[in-house]
């Protein structure tokens, strides 16, 4: 099965300001959090965000991935190949719900199946145009 690709990981690496800290996102997120989207998904630990508002593509290197349920239960048994057949199935209705850099969480919901995922990020790169 291929990856989502609507942004090719190429095409992140082309942009000419990289930004290799977490804040970039975090101020995005911040100011337009409607929208940062997922537009990239390589597995095992590549994630794409690209925000709509100012064009910023983030690229995050992912350690796990978690099932979000509710407010506090978790699992990772499985849960990257969940984002990866939701990612399938409706990549647009992909969005990020939560950004902590202190934590290195990035959350992500699915509009469509309701589906929540929380990411652990060990390396956030920006990259502007």
């Amino acid at each position: 099965m291929e990856p989502v690709i609507t942004l090719k990981q190429a095409d992140f690496l082309e942009m000419g300001n990289i930004f290799r800290s977490g804040a970039f996102l975090q101020q995005c997120f911040s100011v337009h959090p409607l929208s940062l989207s997922l537009k990239m998904l390589t597995l095992p630990d590549k994630i794409g965000v690209f925000c709509l508002h100012c064009k910023s593509r983030h690229r995050l290197t992912v350690d796990t991935i978690s099932r979000v349920i509710g407010d506090a239960e978790l699992f990772e048994e499985g849960a990257a190949r969940m984002l990866e057949a939701c990612a399938n199935a409706h990549q647009e209705a992909l969005h990020v719900t939560e950004v902590s850099v202190d934590g290195n969480i990035v959350q992500f919901r699915c509009r469509e199946c309701k589906a929540g995922f929380q990411t652990k990020i060990s390396l956030y790169e920006t990259y502007q145009p």
